[in-house]
C-alpha cells in the first residue's frame, strides 16, 4: 500500500475547500443578498459533526454562526438550487464522465413521523423493507467502472394524496405547477436534463422500480440513450424467434424466471462483474433476444434480456444495447447499480443526507442540494490525491477535513450559551405543540 501524503498535502485542504465554495458562490446570490457564507457554514457542519447532523447541533462546531442563520438559509432562503445543480453536474461530468461512466436512477426512502413534512405519506420504504411512514426521494448518480461515484440530481416523490391535498400544498410550500409525476417519470425527467446539460455517460442504470416500465425505457430509447436496467422476474416476455412477424398464431409468452428454469446450466457463461476487495467478483450470465408483452402481444422493438445468476441470487435486466453487443460488455453495463447504492450510503454516512430537519418544499430540495455539493468535493480530493494514495476513500478525505477545516473552539461560556439556547428551542417547540392540541 502506497501513502505519500506529506504535512504539506495535509495543509491543503482548507484552501482547497475555499476554492470549491468560491466556484460556486454566484449560485447562493438572490435578488436581496448572498448566502454564500452560510452554504459554506452548512458544509462545514456535515464535515465536523460525527453525531446527528442538525441545525442545532452545527453552531457547536463552526466557528461564527449560529442555528436561526442557519434555518433561514436552508428552510426560507429563495436561492435557486437547479442553477447549482446545473453547475454540479458538469463539474462531476469533467470529473468521472465518459463512455465508461453510468448514469443511475435510484430510489431512497427517508423514514418520517407525523404528517407535515412535504411528501409524507405510507408508502414502500426500502430502508425497513415495508411500508411504512416516510418521504421518498429519486436520485440520479454518476459512476465509473472503478468505482467512483457521486450523486448529480434529486426528486422529491410527491403521491397522489399530496397533489390533490391543495391545503397540505400551501402548508408546505408546493409550488402551484408541481403536478404528479410516477418515480419513474421523474427519473426519466433527470436523465434527460443531464443528457442536454451536457453531462457524459455511457448508458443508464435502473433497478425494477424503474426499469419495469415500458415508458421509462422507450423515453430513453426515443432520445437514442442505451440502459441496462433491472426488471422483475414476473415480467412477460417472449424470444424473438417465437414472434411471427405476420402476426399469426404464436406461443403463450412466458416469465423471465421460467424461462430460467428451462434453461440448462450449459448454456449459461461465467463472466467478470467488477473487481471487489476480495478480487474479481464473476457471475454465470446469458443475454438471449426478446420483445416484452405490451396490450397482450409482443412489443414492437427487441431487447436483450440478461440472466444473471449471483451465487443464490438471479437478476434479469433488459437492454436496447446493439443487437451484437457481447455478453461481457453487457454483464459490466449493469455494474452500475451497485455503485449508485455506495453513493447513497456515502451520502448517508459522510454528509448527513438523512438528517435534517426541515418539513417543506423548499428546505428539502436545498439540503439535498448543499449534500450532493459536500459529495462531490470529498470525491475531487479524493481523486486530486490519488497519486499519492491510490487507496484513499471518501470516507478518508472526510477524516482530513474533520481535522483541517476551521472549527469552533468551544469555551465555558460558549457552551454555556449554547445550551441555553438549545434549552429554550426545545421549550418552544414544547408549548408550540401543546398549542396545537389544546386548539384541536
Amino acid at each position: 500500500m502506497q501513502i505519500n501524503v506529506s504535512k504539506i498535502d495535509l495543509r491543503k485542504p482548507p484552501g482547497y475547500f475555499r476554492e470549491f465554495h468560491e466556484r460556486y458562490l454566484e449560485r447562493f446570490k438572490t435578488k436581496t443578498r448572498d448566502v454564500g457564507d452560510k452554504a459554506m457554514d452548512y458544509m462545514l457542519g456535515g464535515f465536523h459533526l460525527d453525531k446527528k447532523f442538525t441545525l442545532t447541533n452545527i453552531p457547536e462546531v463552526v466557528p461564527d454562526t449560529n442555528n436561526q442563520r442557519l434555518h433561514h438559509f436552508i428552510s426560507e432562503s429563495p436561492w435557486k438550487w437547479e442553477p447549482v445543480i446545473r453547475q454540479l453536474q458538469k463539474d462531476a461530468s469533467d470529473l468521472i464522465g465518459g463512455g465508461d461512466s453510468a448514469l443511475v436512477a435510484d430510489g431512497v426512502s427517508f423514514p418520517k413521523q407525523g404528517e407535515k413534512s412535504v411528501g409524507v405519506a405510507r408508502q414502500w420504504c426500502g430502508r425497513l423493507g415495508k411500508v411504512e411512514n416516510c418521504q421518498v426521494g429519486v436520485f440520479l448518480g454518476l459512476a465509473t467502472p472503478e468505482g467512483d461515484r457521486t450523486l448529480i440530481d434529486e426528486r422529491l416523490y410527491l403521491p397522489e394524496e399530496w397533489v390533490e391535498d391543495k391545503e397540505r400544498r400551501e402548508e408546505a410550500g408546493v409550488p402551484e405547477d408541481v403536478e404528479f409525476r410516477t418515480k419513474p417519470e421523474l427519473a426519466l425527467k433527470m436523465i434527460l436534463e443531464a443528457k442536454e446539460n451536457g453531462v457524459s455517460f455511457g448508458w443508464v442504470n435502473a433497478d425494477t422500480a424503474f426499469g419495469d416500465s415500458g415508458d421509462f425505457r422507450r423515453g430513453l430509447d426515443k432520445e437514442g440513450i442505451t440502459y441496462v436496467v433491472e426488471v422483475p422476474c414476473n415480467t412477460n416476455i417472449w424470444l424473438e424467434e417465437e414472434v411471427d412477424p405476420s402476426g399469426g398464431k404464436r406461443k403463450p409468452s412466458r416469465r423471465v424466471d421460467e424461462l430460467a428454469d428451462e434453461l440448462d446450466q450449459s448454456q449459461f457463461e461465467e463472466v467478470y462483474v467488477r473487481d471487489t476487495e476480495r478480487g474479481e467478483l464473476r457471475c454465470d450470465a446469458i443475454a438471449l433476444r426478446v420483445r416484452t408483452v405490451e396490450n397482450d402481444c409482443p412489443s414492437d422493438d427487441e431487447e436483450w434480456l440478461v440472466i444473471r445468476k449471483d451465487n443464490d441470487e438471479t437478476k434479469y435486466l433488459l437492454s436496447n444495447a446493439p443487437s451484437n453487443a457481447e455478453l461481457e460488455k453487457l454483464v459490466r453495463m449493469s455494474a452500475g447499480r451497485y455503485w449508485i447504492e455506495r453513493a447513497i450510503e456515502d451520502g448517508k454516512g459522510e454528509v448527513g443526507m438523512g438528517d435534517y430537519e426541515v418539513r417543506k418544499w423548499r428546505g428539502w430540495h436545498h439540503h439535498m442540494t448543499m449534500t450532493m455539493l459536500a459529495m462531490l468535493l470529498l470525491l475531487e480530493m479524493k481523486i486530486g490525491l490519488e497519486d499519492k494514495c491510490p487507496d484513499l476513500t471518501v470516507q478518508d478525505v472526510r477524516d482530513i477535513l474533520q481535522r483541517t477545516l476551521p472549527k469552533r473552539n468551544v469555551t465555558e461560556d460558549d457552551f454555556r450559551k449554547l445550551l441555553e439556547e438549545k434549552i429554550k428551542r426545545r421549550k418552544s417547540a414544547r408549548n408550540s405543540r401543546h398549542r396545537k392540541n389544546k386548539n384541536s
